[in-house]
């Protein structure tokens, strides 16, 4: 299967003028007892990345050119998780670093994703969809928004939705002023936890690094928080 895949996307990146750029988030230390839910058991699915190169997956049609999970695959998935295929309607076989983000088809970057649950399938696809759009403008990199939808995206996606603006701004009938706040926008903790404004221990982190982006602070080797 990895052969297979490799073999795919040397191929894909040919076409598309770039020398591969592959990469893994983890290895597979479990096939069986896996558990569902928001976020996937990360002993069964680690997350794979196919390429790390913006310029590819920015290009209009890539994902369609490297979408290739077979019905055998997404059985195995859900045999994997306990699930039984007959249930398959309430689920999707979701790629955990989607293909828009450079995620590989590998079994390793698949789990089960409920459309039943309030974090589902239908509210990631709404951040894998923002974290593209982010990354194809040049506001972040393509490797922190791969990080960040590996990790607990359930997090990443409450700091998407429910940001704390690191300034105020005023607007008037002819200009737009910004006044910065006082406080950093993003504190580092010394144990590495990026903590956005507003997050849950923002507040009670008083020994830290500052920092204006979230990226700013997962590319300084910064982590989001678990919960």
């Amino acid at each position: 299967m990895k052969t297979k895949i490799v073999a795919i996307s040397i191929l894909i990146l040919s076409i598309f003028g770039a020398t591969p750029a592959l990469a893994t988030f983890g290895i597979q230390t479990k096939t069986s007892h896996c558990v569902a839910g928001a976020t996937p058991d990360t002993a069964c699915s680690p997350g794979a990345v196919l390429t790390t190169d913006a310029n590819i997956v920015c290009v209009s049609g890539y994902t369609k050119k490297v979408r290739d999970v077979t019905t055998a695959t997404k059985k195995k998935v859900f045999k994997e998780y306990g699930l039984a295929w007959s249930t398959r309607s309430n689920y999707e076989v979701d790629h955990i670093i989607s293909l828009e983000l450079g995620g590989s088809n590998d079994i390793s970057n698949l789990f089960p994703e409920s459309y039943t649950i309030s974090n589902g399938a239908r509210v990631k696809d709404t951040l894998e969809n923002y974290l593209h759009s982010q990354v194809c403008s040049g506001a972040i990199s393509l490797t922190g928004a791969q990080k960040a939808i590996s990790g607990d995206w359930t997090v990443a996606y409450q700091n998407w939705k429910n940001p704390k603006s690191a300034a105020k701004t005023v607007q008037t009938k002819s200009t737009q002023t910004t006044m910065p706040s006082t406080d950093p926008a993003v504190k580092k903790s010394t144990s590495g936890i990026c903590h956005a404004r507003g997050t849950r221990y923002y507040a009670s982190t008083t020994h830290f690094t500052s920092y204006t982006t979230v990226q700013a602070c997962l590319d300084s080797r910064g982590r989001l928080p678990l919960n």
